[in-house]
């Protein structure tokens, strides 16, 4: 399932003006972040939430519209940022996967490796 895919691509933090500094995450609320698997072509979007929650969008292996949420986690001092899919009834279940924390702002566009080894193009847009 393609859902896999978007819940594997968690290098998409970004870091705003210094008013948020104590929150790497802080310009992700209220933004879409889009996802890409380089190897599969499966496209995505995650929508972020202050309270440790996301919203992802994908589609399935059959190309129909799937979303699902889950939780995401700073770890090593605000270094690596790790998202847990809630997928309920997924089989096999997901895993959580981790990715080393970046600065980006809104228009950025960048490739990330995951702890799982998979490439993804990610970007940020303004707006949900």
């Amino acid at each position: 399932m393609h859902w896999r895919s978007l819940a594997l691509a968690s290098a998409f933090v970004f870091v705003s003006a210094s008013a948020f500094a104590d929150d790497p995450m802080a310009n992700t609320y209220g933004n879409t972040v889009h996802t890409t698997n380089k190897a599969t072509g499966v496209q995505g979007t995650l929508l972020f939430d202050q309270n440790n929650t996301y919203t992802a969008n994908t589609t399935d292996k059959d190309g129909k519209p799937v979303t699902y949420s889950g939780t995401w986690a700073l770890q090593d001092g605000g270094k690596t940022i790790c998202l847990t899919p809630n997928i309920p009834n997924a089989n096999p279940p997901p895993q959580t996967s981790c990715s080393p924390l970046e600065k980006h702002n809104v228009g950025d566009s960048w490739t990330v490796t995951n702890s799982l080894g998979e490439t993804f193009d990610v970007s940020i847009s303004a707006g949900r």
